[in-house]
């Protein structure tokens, strides 16, 4: 399997399909009091996820849509992950490690000395990935109501 990533548009169409299938599975859980699910779909990734906040991310494998993934530059030397999502079809076979990594050569390329991103707990794949990619935990640094972990690691 060849995996390519390509920089796109948050707005490009299969970007915005495989992103309402991340918001559908990571806000599932959550309370709906909290979250308007139709309405983060309708607003797609991140604005700051374009130049020149940030980097979206699609990954190809084999031609075809594999993952997204986003990188903005916060208002120090550290990026931000976001809106990482491997489609299921494609889990477990090292995309998603792959996709961190290209996120991270993103961060150092804007001259980024770390990585901090936010997940919940019962998202239990990601929490192994991310942590086997070196990232420790870290106090809360964004208040996403949607979020009960937040991580870091140096580039």
């Amino acid at each position: 399997m060849t995996i390519a990533f390509h920089r796109v548009r948050r707005d490009d169409p299969v970007v915005l399909d495989i992103y309402a299938d991340f918001v559908r599975e990571a806000d599932g859980p959550l309370d709906q009091a909290l979250i308007d699910v139709k309405a983060e779909i309708a607003a797609g990734p991140p604005p700051n996820l374009e130049p020149p906040a940030g980097v979206m991310l699609l990954g190809r494998a084999d031609g075809d849509p594999a993952a997204i993934g986003g990188v903005r530059h916060l208002d120090t030397p550290i990026a931000e992950v976001k809106s990482m999502y491997v489609v299921p079809a494609y889990r477990g076979t090292g995309v998603a490690g792959l996709l961190l990594d290209e996120l991270h050569a993103v961060a150092r390329e804007r001259g980024c000395r770390a990585a901090r991103l936010d997940t919940s707990s019962y998202l239990t794949a990601a929490i192994s990935l991310y942590r086997s990619a070196g990232y420790g935990e870290v106090a809360d640094y964004n208040g996403n109501v949607k979020a009960d972990l937040w991580f870091e690691r140096a580039l």
